[in-house]
């Protein structure tokens, strides 16, 4: 319940820094800037204080309720009225802390009101000024003359260099508002910085064993994480192994590919000159042919060797059949004489 309360007392003063940023806008139009940022800074150091003192009490009450737990676990037959009294003195502590809280943050919301109030007043009073200066500026810009030519410098143009101005002062507001953002934050840094160095042994030593525990889990977290990378590792030099075989392979087929082409160059030359010879080969062909048609008729059966093997057998068949006609021509001779002379013999024989 005390972090409780002081944690809202931290968030009501959130308060005082965004009207820090806003009054710093107004503070260069002409307020008083210097007390303005030192009540500012009061507010804003006062809001740190609180929230420092927060989370000491938290850490306070984390350190006793551990430390009860403990007392209890060894202990546990305490009196009734002894815890009735430590509760009585945490309800004490914690209205006291609830009163001067509640004070705090009415005298804080007062300032802020008051602050509010006077914030209003200057910037209405700033805004009528730049007005007004504006005014002036444009009514000297619209009766000026050009030195060269005598002209007076038109309106288009004024109103460009009014625009081109009010940027400019825009982007400085925003720089300027930056640059202050960032210098509240440092002091606030460098105070909290101060009251931590200001504290307790107990909050350092809560610290440091929470940091215990935060480095455990980043050096079971960096335990993971150098698994993980050993194994992204070999795979890396798994990958690169066979990135090495594919571009190895790869030099072989290009060269390869290279080699086939220049052979595919060569055959693709050797196709065309001998597809340009063709038609003559042809034409000699054809000539050949004719002239082979005509050798042939010219010499008959001459270099045609089943026709020359027949007509061999054919010779030789008729030189025998002659031979054969001329033994039957002299047989049939015989004959006939003998017949001739046994006609005789018989003529002879009847005659007598």
């Amino acid at each position: 319940m005390v972090a409780t309360g002081q944690v809202t007392g931290a968030a009501g003063l959130e308060a005082p820094a965004f009207t820090a940023v806003s009054a710093e806008a107004a503070i260069e139009e002409g307020i008083d800037r210097e007390a303005v940022i030192m009540q500012i800074k009061t507010a804003l150091d006062l809001k740190e204080k609180f929230r420092v003192r927060n989370t000491f009490l938290q850490n306070k009450l984390g350190e006793y309720f551990r430390r009860k737990r403990a007392e209890e676990s060894h202990d546990g037959e305490k009196s009734v009225a002894d815890q009735e009294q430590r509760y009585a003195n945490c309800m004490s502590a914690l209205a006291g802390l609830r009163t001067e809280y509640e004070t705090l943050n009415a005298t804080n919301q007062k300032v802020v009101n008051e602050y509010k109030v006077k914030l209003e007043e200057r910037i209405a009073e700033a805004q009528e000024k730049s007005i007004e200066f504006n005014r002036f500026k444009r009514s000297i810009a619209l009766s000026a003359e050009n030195s060269r030519t005598g002209k007076p410098i038109p309106g288009k143009v004024v109103e460009q260099l009014e625009a081109t101005e009010g940027k400019k002062d825009s982007d400085v507001i925003a720089v300027r508002l930056e640059h202050i953002k960032l210098r509240n934050k440092l002091r606030r840094h460098e105070q909290l910085l101060r009251q931590k160095e200001e504290l307790a042994d107990g909050l350092h030593l809560i610290d440091f064993e929470q940091l215990k525990i935060e480095n455990q889990t980043y050096n079971e977290k960096i335990e993971e994480r150098n698994e993980e990378l050993l194994k992204l590792r070999k795979k890396i030099t798994n990958l690169v192994q066979v990135l090495t075989h594919v571009k190895e392979k790869l030099h072989f087929v290009q060269n390869e590919n290279i080699v086939l082409k220049s052979s595919l160059a060569q055959l693709d030359q050797d196709v065309s000159h001998r597809r340009d010879s063709l038609p003559v080969a042809k034409q000699e062909r054809d000539a050949l042919r004719n002239s082979n048609i005509t050798l042939r008729q010219k010499n008959g059966l001459l270099g045609n060797a089943p026709l020359l093997r027949d007509f061999e057998d054919k010779v030789d068949d008729t030189a025998a059949l002659h031979s054969k006609i001329d033994e039957l021509r002299s047989t049939h001779a015989n004959l006939a004489a003998e017949t001739l002379a046994v006609r005789r013999k018989i003529q002879k024989k009847m005659v007598v």
